[in-house]
């Protein structure tokens, strides 16, 4: 909760007010964000891959401009639930430093839930450079076996132990993207993914116990994603050797100078890096109007890893696990603000297979198993 002095004068509680809501419409669809060394945007760019990164690296990280968000997006997934809990930190509300929490949940029989909680920046406890945190009543911490989570919202109270270390985490971009905006840039990295995860559930007042596999993605930036991208995506996958394969990045719009920037990465089960590559062009193969958001999107895409397109990744998305139009959620008042930003937010969950067809990858050493299957996600910002 965001609270004000008493004695404030009218005009610092209104444009206080105005913040508070502007950060709750920031909380809600930059969840996304709740699956590229350093990079400028210049000539050698398609020099820039994917790479190992660290916990430091990913771990909380404040900056003083306005624009600044900071996002870890925790997953679990099993046979009949897919949970999303983010936690989020950002300079768009009162104080430098304002927090919450958010948590989708999609059950097989019940469908999609969707909450979040807003916080001060005096409810937010955490250390430049550490993973470990706590928003309130919500926590990141070290545990026995990995990272665990706590997260308590309205309506549910989350708990889920991860068992796994950091040596797997790769950053998507590659360190930071340096936008048009001066001393602008966003980061995404993806810290681990299919690692088993144990924990409960209390939605409703019903308790679920949680015994499956679970997944973190970390995105930063100090600039609004929304000026300069239209859709965010993410992939994360596993085959039947234990190998994972991630592809990720954003659609441009008319302020990037760029149409799309995307990784494909993949690494053995050990977490050693096989390969990366920037996808150098896209194709789409079949595409629909998606029913729920309304959006035209891509069914089957093919990316292209190398110059001769000898190389290249089919992702086809097969069922949704989740589908949030995020306008629906929120306040008629928030409504409002959120479409001064965003014109249709939505956020799409999908079960995904893909193949590399490769003889040799531009850099590296192929997977043993070209097939892949994983969650592919839709952050949809403006069409």
């Amino acid at each position: 909760m965001i609270f004000l002095s008493e004695n404030s004068s009218a005009n610092d509680c209104s444009f206080n007010r105005s913040k508070t809501i502007i950060f709750k419409s920031v909380l809600v669809i930059l969840i996304l964000f709740s699956s590229l060394g350093e990079w400028r945007l210049e000539a050698d760019e398609t020099k820039i891959q994917a790479r190992k990164t660290s916990k430091y690296e990913m771990g909380f990280h404040p900056y003083a401009q306005e624009g600044y968000f900071q996002a870890w997006n925790y997953s679990f997934t099993d046979d009949q639930t897919w949970i999303f809990a983010t936690f989020i930190v950002s300079n768009l509300g009162p104080g430098t430093r304002n927090s919450g929490v958010s948590l989708v949940v999609y059950d097989k029989q019940t469908g999609t839930q969707f909450s979040t909680r807003e916080y001060s920046s005096d409810e937010l406890k955490a250390e430049s450079g550490n993973l470990e945190l706590e928003i309130y009543d919500s926590s990141v911490s070290k545990g026995i076996g990995g990272p665990e989570i706590k997260m308590i919202t309205d309506t549910a109270e989350l708990f889920i132990s991860y068992k796994t270390g950091w040596s797997k985490a790769v950053s998507l971009s590659g360190g930071k993207i340096r936008l048009p905006e001066k001393d602008s840039f966003v980061q995404a990295d993806m810290a681990f993914s299919s690692v088993p995860a144990k924990g409960y559930l209390i939605l409703n007042g019903n308790r679920i116990e949680l015994n499956g596999k679970g997944g973190m993605e970390h995105l930063l930036t100090n600039y609004e994603v929304y000026k300069y991208s239209k859709r965010w995506e993410l992939y994360r996958s596993i085959n039947s050797a234990g190998e994972r394969l991630f592809a990720g990045g954003f659609i441009g719009n008319e302020n990037f100078p760029e149409e799309e920037i995307r990784t494909v990465s993949a690494l053995d089960p050990s977490g050693k890096m096989l390969f990366s590559a920037k996808v150098l062009k896209s194709e789409v193969l079949e595409s629909e109007t998606e029913p729920f958001s309304g959006y035209h999107l891509p069914i089957k895409e093919k990316f292209y890893l190398d110059e001769s397109g000898s190389c290249s990744l089919t992702i086809s998305r097969k069922h949704t696990i989740g589908q949030i139009y995020v306008l629906s959620n929120i306040s008629a008042v928030l409504r409002f603000f959120v479409r001064l930003f965003f014109t249709k937010p939505y956020q799409l969950y999908y079960i995904t297979d893909s193949k590399l067809d490769c003889a040799q990858v531009p850099e590296g050493i192929l997977p043993k198993d070209k097939n892949f299957r994983g969650i592919f996600s839709y952050y949809l910002i403006n069409p």
